[in-house]
């Protein structure tokens, strides 16, 4: 089975200008998805969608491949990631290419997820090809303790009984952290989102799940990945049960 994995990089940033290309631990960020996909025996080819000639010379200096730019259309902040996934499909459809069996979608937002993740994950993905996989995470925040601020108030985002139930005896929240998404393609191209009603989950511990998106956020991810107290190979689901 043939799975392609596919990196979404625009050159274009509001939040952190540059984000892709700014150093990170000694290399770009995008290299830290780069480097951990290429690791990935079940992956067949590690693709780079980007409208931005640097990030593509950058990506094939990593080992990525950049078969072409994505139009002007597809690098705007409104854009989905999603789409870029529709338009290499269609871009591998219309230059007579075999399209994939799966794609993989890793944002390069997410430097900390190693590549036994991303066989975890595509091991879980075989198993039922037709439903496609989510990395998620257990947050700590019960839905009962999220609040809108509405005219200076605190508005509960869900109504419940009783806001003051211990989060002990809550069901456990999952929040889907960006790194990574499975599917087949013309599961794809027919629901239109990896988000379908029979997408399964796989679950990364907090720490693995880091989404980049602030300066805030660079600044923990320097810290974590040059910490000596943390061990990137290592899960932290074991301990995660036991406390």
């Amino acid at each position: 089975m043939n799975c392609v994995a596919i990196i979404p990089a625009r050159g274009g940033s509001k939040g952190v200008p540059g984000k892709n290309l700014k150093p990170l631990a000694g290399r770009p960020l995008i290299g830290w998805s780069i480097e951990e996909a290429l690791k990935v025996d079940g992956i067949s080819e590690v693709i780079v969608s980007t409208d931005d000639p640097e990030i593509a010379e950058i990506s094939q200096s990593f080992g990525a491949s950049v078969p072409f730019l994505r139009p002007d259309e597809l690098a705007g902040d409104s854009v989905h990631a999603f789409h870029v996934i529709l338009h290499y499909v269609e871009w591998v459809r219309q230059s007579g290419h075999k399209i994939p069996d799966a794609i993989a979608m890793l944002l390069p937002t997410a430097p900390l997820r190693r590549h036994w993740h991303i066989t975890k994950a595509l091991d879980l993905f075989w198993q039922a090809p037709e439903s496609p996989v989510i990395s998620v995470y257990k947050s700590l925040t019960p839905l009962i303790s999220l609040r809108w601020i509405d005219d200076g108030a605190l508005k509960p985002v869900v109504s419940a009984p009783d806001l003051n139930l211990q989060r002990q005896n809550l069901k456990p929240v999952y929040g889907v952290n960006g790194s990574i998404y499975i599917a087949k393609p013309s599961v794809l191209e027919i629901e239109g989102t990896f988000h379908t009603k029979t997408a399964r989950p796989f679950v990364m511990d907090r720490l693995h799940s880091m989404d980049i998106n602030s300066h805030d956020d660079f600044a923990m991810a320097e810290h974590l990945l040059k910490s000596p107290d943390f061990d990137l190979e290592k899960s932290l689901l074991e301990e995660d049960v036991m406390t």
